[in-house]
């Protein structure tokens, strides 16, 4: 745990006011999460398969090429929009759910795949098992994911996707360390248990359950600290879970 505590305030040097789910802070946190929660062997082998690259910059690496034209196909993979008052059905669209459970399925035969597909497959887990657990990226169609919604924050005008995203943990960054690794030392054996089951649709509807919170806003669309006092559990949580999984995924993947 004290590798954990080291890592999370090692992210304070990667402060930036990304545009994507979790921002480079949230995708390190959930990368190095699971790099605590791996089987020894496991690690070493994921980490060949990395090659040179570490752990947090696969986190991150969709975001990174998401300017380069060559990875347009990637773009919807990112969410998993429904439209309001509706379920999730599995169907044959390319988004962060279909994505994962694909991406799992493949890696299963992973004997057959190339270095280089495995690589590719583990940057796409790396990443979207953490999309997945930002809630409004599993949020409503009608608003690309409160992507088209209009709040202030801190005097400067924002959207509530990139609020989750990125400007909270941002603004509240010593506080969004120091809970995770908190939240981390804290969980039983038990709740590690029941988090690291692999259902990626029940991962998606957990997410999915907080929109309300997510929309229960001041008129004017002003986020004050009560709203953040109300986000912040829920984001914290729901970093440590996603690295908790991702381990789970990586652990059973990689097995001897």
């Amino acid at each position: 745990m004290k590798k954990i505590t080291l890592i999370l305030f090692a992210t304070l040097i990667l402060k930036t006011s990304g545009m994507f789910a979790w921002g480079r802070v949230g995708h390190t946190m959930v990368a190095e999460i699971a790099m605590s929660y791996l089987n020894k062997g496991v690690k070493d082998s994921v980490q060949k398969y990395l090659g040179k690259m570490t752990f947090g910059e696969a986190g991150t690496w969709m975001d990174d090429v998401r300017s380069n034209k060559k990875y347009d196909y990637m773009k919807t993979w990112h969410y998993a929009d429904v439209a309001r008052d509706c379920t999730y059905v599995e169907t044959g669209e390319e988004n962060a759910v279909n994505t994962i459970e694909k991406t799992m399925k493949e890696l299963k035969n992973k004997n057959t795949l190339t270095p280089e597909q495995i690589n590719m497959d583990l940057k796409l887990l790396f990443h979207l098992i953490g999309d997945l657990h930002q809630p409004l990226h599993c949020g409503y169609k009608d608003d690309k994911g409160g992507n088209s919604v209009d709040v202030e924050f801190n005097f400067q005008s924002t959207n509530l996707h990139s609020t989750w995203d990125t400007r909270i943990i941002e603004y509240k960054l010593t506080q969004v360390q120091k809970d995770v690794v908190e939240m981390c030392k804290k969980l039983t054996p038990a709740e590690k248990k029941k988090y690291q089951q692999i259902d990626v649709i029940e991962w998606f509807k957990e997410s999915r359950a907080y929109l309300p919170e997510a929309y229960n806003m001041e008129k004017g669309g002003v986020i004050q600290e009560e709203y953040m006092k109300k986000a912040l559990p829920i984001i914290e949580k729901q970093l440590v879970i996603a690295g908790l999984r991702l381990a789970s995924v990586l652990n059973e993947t990689f097995k001897k």
